[in-house]
């Protein structure tokens, strides 16, 4: 679990778990009754001989297999990703799979010939792969990286210098295409940057920050003598996981300074994690900072890079626990930005700090009665006034502010809508340009505005969901873009949207047999008022007089939505819909992207309202004709997990079957700087935790119930199924456990993603 993602190259990845809306200002589409079978599909369903209920259908039944569903890397479209424009914007690189394996290579799109070729490869950098060091894994795994091959690469910003970490040493790639490899050590180099004019590199190894130089390959230690439970340059589990702040250090436009951290979690508690990989026992003791417990201690300081010096970042209230993140500099490198949340993240604060001094003052100040969230800022280069969206005003919008008072100079947009992404202004002309849902929530689209103020003005044309990279410095962009129904496309766009060419992003060719369906828009009403945007597959041949059984395929939680009109081929839920069920996916109030009306009435309470949302969809799905609503199943993991099981418990009445994977069954048992966002401190809100604790509910269960955990889950910890199969043991329930013994909150392995997709499909339709 965790907040929505934030990227430095402004790729904007929504969590497509479903796609589906129509094009803005369309009707609401209701879910009918197909007249017959689409061209391509399986064996209609079997009709039973009791109240014209129909039997699930074998799995024969579809043209999706299990072995369609177990794929790793799962089937879909070979998206470009990490997408970023070469120093002088004439190249377009990005990372791709390739067509003949798993692996990512590295690719360019050159602006003028409008060619696209292969630049590197991993098999040129090492000819055999390392295994992951337990350090990366872990980072991998915060940020919920699957690829293999090369998964990261950054450029110099003025040199045509390119670094790309790999295999736990670092490489880099010159103008002439030469690749030189920086170390070589048993010890991997975590998170390398390169300087912006080329002629340095610092990482982090051994807890401790390095510096390369390239020219003389000369290393240098720039810190020394952390002790243990001390790290310098990375930050610690809730700064990856909950405030999606991968780096620790930050270097300085000169490259004279490095701003970082030092982490000290020698007082977080220290958790077990153990698993069995290869028949061998792999424990683990993880800092672990559970609700009401400690938080590490975290101070930023400026290193010089001439004398070794660090000095400490002092500021009115400094003392006080709080989070820190979103670094900047500016001004050249004479000014550096930072953002802080108090402990229970109702307070904001935007501070610059004298590099030199360390002396900082808060600038911008924010409250709010349930939470609020670290805000998006981009100084501006040709003034001193910056760029701030946040979610003050109740939705997320955009303002300039003087760089000196933080006074709010003009309000850029405002609306029932809110901005998803704010990306580089192009100052030469004046703009602002940021990703919104300001034609619908399921929609995103890129937009400029005047720095001045004036018109909203929508840039990207077709219908549907855009991922968008803009050029830094000009005014082109890469426009991944996809609908319902339309695959994804790659278009490199310059001056005034002209086409400029065409990246491939091909659907893997074994789909196109698979006679794959998109699911439909459904709108419900929530009890509160709200509309409520939600997916619908329903099954292929609907009989008339006939009623189907449904799954619920849930997440739920905050900060994250799954319902966006954007392509995705929705193999489980294909599969299932061939054999006679009826799939259905909805964003319950709390889900993301909705403003802070939408988001706020979890506050105090999870797991009540996202619930009562759940269950105004099955009254949805009540209303329709073909729909057996004595039926239902219910499936999710990590907070979806915790819906499923929320599901059968408390509503063992309208949900019969459900599969929880990795579920949090208990608020008391998570991490602080996701938990007490959404619930307050522990101190203060002992009672409403209390209420979170699904073993409670455990008498309550008369359907049938499968949990799936993998051991080694150092996120949502065993602890929490475990505690949960205590209470169903004590209230003599029959329940069905999986255990993945060497897999974290994650199933990484084919072998795991292979069995965990066969068994919920299977356990669902054996038991509806």
């Amino acid at each position: 679990m965790r907040t929505p993602p934030r990227s430095a190259t402004w790729w904007v990845l929504p969590v497509v778990l479903a796609a589906c809306a129509p094009p803005a200002g369309s009707p609401p589409v209701r879910a009918g009754a197909p007249a017959a079978a689409s061209p391509g599909g399986g064996a209609a369903p079997k009709v039973s001989d009791a109240g014209g209920k129909t039997a699930i259908a074998g799995p024969e039944a579809s043209r999706v297999t299990f072995a369609h569903l177990g794929r790793q890397p799962p089937l879909g479209a070979r998206l470009p990703r990490g997408v970023q424009y070469a120093p002088g914007g004439k190249l377009v690189t990005y990372l791709q799979r390739q067509p003949d394996g798993p692996e990512q290579a590295l690719f360019a799109f050159d602006t003028a010939s409008r060619e696209t070729r292969q630049l590197v490869a991993s098999g040129d950098l090492l000819k055999e792969s390392k295994p992951l060091s337990r350090e990366e894994e872990l980072r991998r795994e915060r940020q919920r990286m699957f690829s293999r091959g090369i998964t990261a690469y950054s450029w110099a910003k003025r040199a045509a210098v390119m670094l790309i970490p790999f295999g736990g040493d670092i490489f880099l790639r010159d103008a002439a295409g030469a690749i030189a490899r920086l170390t070589s050590t048993p010890e991997p180099e975590i998170d390398p940057q390169v300087c912006d004019g080329g002629e340095r590199v610092v990482f982090v190894r051994g807890r401790e920050l390095f510096m390369i130089d390239v020219a003389s390959r000369r290393e240098t230690a720039l810190t020394r003598g952390a002790p243990e439970g001390v790290s310098r340059g990375l930050t610690d589990f809730n700064g990856q996981e909950e405030f999606d702040e991968p780096s620790g250090f930050w270097i300085s436009p000169g490259c004279d300074r490095v701003a970082y951290l030092e982490v000290d979690e020698r007082e977080v508690e220290r958790v077990p994690v153990f698993g069995v990989r290869d028949g061998k026992e792999d424990l683990q003791m993880v800092r672990y900072p559970r609700v009401g417990g400690k938080n590490p201690r975290v101070r930023a300081g400026v290193l010089d890079l001439a004398t070794r010096k660090t000095t400490w970042l002092a500021w009115k209230g400094g003392q006080e626990e709080r989070y820190l993140g979103r670094f900047a500099w500016a001004d050249g490198g004479k000014a550096l930005w930072f953002q802080t949340l108090s402990r229970d993240q109702k307070r904001l604060a935007l501070l610059r700090a004298n590099p030199r001094s360390g002396e900082a003052a808060e600038v911008v100040v924010e409250t709010s009665p349930t939470w609020a969230d670290f805000g998006e800022m981009r100084p501006l280069e040709r003034s001193p006034r910056f760029l701030w969206a946040t979610a003050a005003g109740g939705h997320r919008h955009l303002a300039v502010r003087d760089a000196d008072t933080g006074a709010e100079l003009a309000k850029l947009t405002a609306g029932d809508w809110d901005i998803t992404a704010l990306a580089a202004p192009d100052e030469e002309r004046g703009e602002a340009r940021f990703v919104a849902t300001k034609d619908g929530p399921t929609e995103r689209h890129l937009y400029t505005v005047p720095l001045a103020g004036g018109e909203v003005k929508r840039i990207t044309a077709e219908p549907g969901v855009h991922f968008v990279t803009v050029e830094p410095k000009g005014p082109g962009y890469v426009d991944v873009h996809s609908a319902l129904g339309r695959p994804w496309e790659a278009v490199v766009r310059g001056e005034g949207s002209a086409e400029l060419g065409a990246m491939p992003a091909p659907v893997d060719p074994e789909l196109a047999d698979l006679g794959l369906r998109a699911p439909e828009i459904v709108q419900v009403r929530a009890e509160s008022g709200d509309t409520l945007y939600g997916a619908l597959l329903a099954p292929r041949t609907i009989e008339p007089g006939r009623r189907y059984p449904v799954v619920v395929s849930v997440y739920g939680g905050p900060g994250v939505q799954t319902v966006y009109n954007s392509w995705s081929p929705l193999l489980l839920w294909n599969h299932l819909a061939d054999r006679g069920v009826v799939v259905f996916q909805l964003d319950n109030r709390g889900s993301a992207n909705r403003g802070r009306a939408f988001e706020a009435p979890i506050y105090g309470r999870l797991g009540e309202v996202e619930l009562a949302d759940q269950i105004a969809g099955l009254e949805f799905l009540k209303t329709l004709p073909y729909v057996d609503a004595g039926r239902v199943g219910i499936y999710g993991h990590s907070y979806g997990g915790r819906m499923a099981l929320s599901a059968l418990l408390k509503a063992p009445d309208r949900f019969h079957v459900g599969v929880a994977g990795s579920p949090a069954t208990d608020d008391r048992l998570y991490d602080t700087g996701y938990t007490e966002r959404y619930m307050g401190l522990l101190d203060q809100a002992a009672a409403r935790y209390e209420a979170t604790d699904l073993s409670k509910h455990a008498g309550n269960l008369r359907g049938k119930l499968l949990l799936l955990h993998g051991l080694m889950d150092e996120n949502v910890h065993v602890a929490h199924t475990a505690k949960m199969i205590e209470a169903l043991m004590a209230a003599d329930k029959r329940f069905d456990m999986v255990v993945f013994p060497g897999e974290r909150h994650g199933y990484r392995s084919p072998v795991a993603s292979h069995f965990a997709n066969r068994t919920i499909v299977e356990y669902l339709t054996e038991h509806l």
